[in-house]
């Protein structure tokens, strides 16, 4: 079954504040031959095995109802807030900050802190050197901070906090004070810098894609003053790809380099092609970006409706008693569709019961059609969704499952085993996009890719198909240095995307453990920290 949207799993630490879902198929190489992304120890450092957190402050974030993504556990925000007006703050780290649970701020950051920090995110106030050996200095109040956090407990507790989970904000004036980036390195803590637009030029010397000035002052003079920085010295960022979509390739770019009080985003000089459909790569794209990924977008595939979406209608006129099965959110969208169509809402669907795949698919239903699923599996494939459900399906119940025109019926087969009445109208079709295919085999081609994310096995029939007689495993060859030295990477999103990519003769260098976006993250940066250099 091919489905696509993003899977994030969220975790909770009790003790702090407040994908492609796919089985596994047969015929190549096993799964357990596939780069895994590793969980270390928790006093390790950087938790780059586990799968980035969906906040749920950012869930829904973007203008097209796509969800932005936190860093891993073990990793926080560096966010500079400039002056301290509020107005000055960045779109990026307005976002974080609301976003944040967690809150260590510096003095003379109130008005940014009570701009735009979440009500539940607990704050800690960072003193100066005058309050620091005084006792009798007040907290600010009316911002009910939970405590001082002298700089020399900084470390150890952020640390502890970022590898619990918690999202973890320092918001700093001008970058971090002396020792401070060092001490939070030695401490195992990953370090994502939210500069202030006069900081840190973004690649190409211009604002980074959500480094705007956020909305309700001025500042945008100072962004667009910005001058530009060079990339680090030997990282492979010259050339940053922009504007990919059009096959336009400007040249002369660089990363993010590191400066004083500041360190270089983790994924800084590696080039990303994304290959989502566009609305359901903007969260992925905004979170590679933060982490200093160059983002190339090419969506390799695309989604349109189907004529069964119609077949939706008489389903819906009589829901009450059966089972609806979304495994993606192209099937949620066009249950949506057809109920505003119908001039109706959630209420048809009174007395039915709804399976979502998993945590993203859930929370697209909740926010778009106002309804609470009764069924989601521990792990986030089709395959235990459909196990799961032949549990509890009664004789000749009624299953409607909207799908798209690449997912097979076979893969139902437990609930029809159980005696389910299995309804299964194809609503939307998966179109592969070979003209953007051929955009990225030329990039790939001119070694101006470095790293090629696959989220469906449609994507790598596509980019497979535009590669020519010669197949796509030309495009991944190496230097001659090594095994595999200096040649692009391909990162799948899971075991089915990954074996129809072996099949095609691409190489397989990393599968998440959960098959999310989040994870596809997770999975750069392990294959990142661990060398693995394109």
């Amino acid at each position: 079954m091919t489905v696509t949207g993003d899977e994030g799993h969220r975790r909770k630490d009790p003790a702090g504040p407040a994908g492609s879902r796919e089985p596994a198929g047969a015929g190549v190489p096993p799964e357990a031959a596939w780069p895994r992304v590793q969980a270390p120890a928790p006093d390790q450092g950087p938790v780059q095995g586990k799968e980035a957190v969906l906040p749920s402050a950012m869930a829904g974030g973007g203008d097209d109802g796509a969800p932005d993504l936190w860093a891993p556990p073990g990793w926080i925000y560096i966010v500079d807030g400039g002056p301290g007006d509020p107005g000055l703050v960045t779109v990026r780290a307005s976002r974080i900050l609301q976003a944040a649970e967690v809150v260590v701020a510096d003095p003379g950051l109130e008005a940014v802190v009570e701009a735009w920090r979440s009500p539940t995110a607990a704050l800690w106030v960072v003193p100066s050197p005058a309050a620091a050996v005084s006792a009798s200095v007040p907290l600010p109040l009316h911002l009910q901070a939970a405590g001082r956090l002298p700089p020399q407990h900084l470390p150890q507790r952020l640390a502890r906090w970022a590898r619990a989970g918690l999202r973890v904000v320092r918001l700093v004036r001008g970058g971090l004070p002396g020792g401070e980036m060092e001490a939070l390195v030695a401490a195992g803590v990953g370090l994502i810098p939210v500069p202030w637009p006069g900081r840190l030029a973004a690649p190409g010397g211009g604002p980074a894609p959500g480094e705007a000035p956020a909305p309700g002052g001025p500042g945008g003079a100072a962004a667009a003053a910005a001058p530009p920085l060079p990339g680090p010295a030997g990282s492979g960022a010259a050339g940053a790809v922009a504007g990919a979509g059009s096959g336009e390739v400007p040249s002369g770019t660089g990363a993010p380099a590191a400066v004083a009080g500041w360190a270089a985003p983790p994924l800084a000089g590696w080039r990303v092609a994304v290959t989502r459909a566009p609305e359901q790569a903007v969260g992925l794209a905004e979170l590679l970006r933060q982490l200093g990924a160059t983002v190339v977008e090419i969506p390799l595939i695309g989604v349109e409706p189907a004529a069964g979406e119609r077949e939706l209608d008489r389903e819906l006129e009589s829901a009450s008693g059966s089972w609806w099965v979304l495994t993606s959110g192209n099937g949620a969208a066009a249950l949506a569709r057809r109920l505003d169509a119908l001039g109706r809402d959630a209420r048809a669907l009174a007395g039915a019961r709804v399976a979502v795949v998993g945590e993203a698919t859930r929370r697209f239903v909740r926010e778009t059609l106002g309804l609470r699923p009764d069924l989601m599996p521990a792990e986030f494939t089709g395959a235990r969704l459909w196990d799961e459900l032949a549990r509890r399906i009664t004789p000749r119940q009624r299953v409607v499952w909207p799908r798209g025109d690449r997912a097979a019926l076979a893969a139902a087969r437990p609930v029809e085993a159980a005696g389910g009445d299995l309804r299964a109208p194809v609503v939307y079709r998966t179109v592969l996009r070979h003209d953007q295919a051929a955009v990225l085999v030329e990039l790939l081609a001119n070694r101006q890719v470095d790293v090629v994310t696959l989220a469906s096995p449609s994507a790598a029939e596509a980019l497979a198909g535009a590669a020519g007689p010669g197949g796509p495993g030309r495009f991944f060859r190496g230097d001659g240095q090594g095994d595999g030295a200096g040649r692009p990477r391909v990162v799948c999103i899971g075991p089915r995307t990954a074996q129809r990519a072996a099949a095609l003769g691409l190489p397989v260098d990393g599968v998440p453990r959960r098959y999310t976006a989040a994870g596809l993250v997770a999975a750069l940066l392990e294959l990142k920290t661990a060398g693995g250099k394109a």
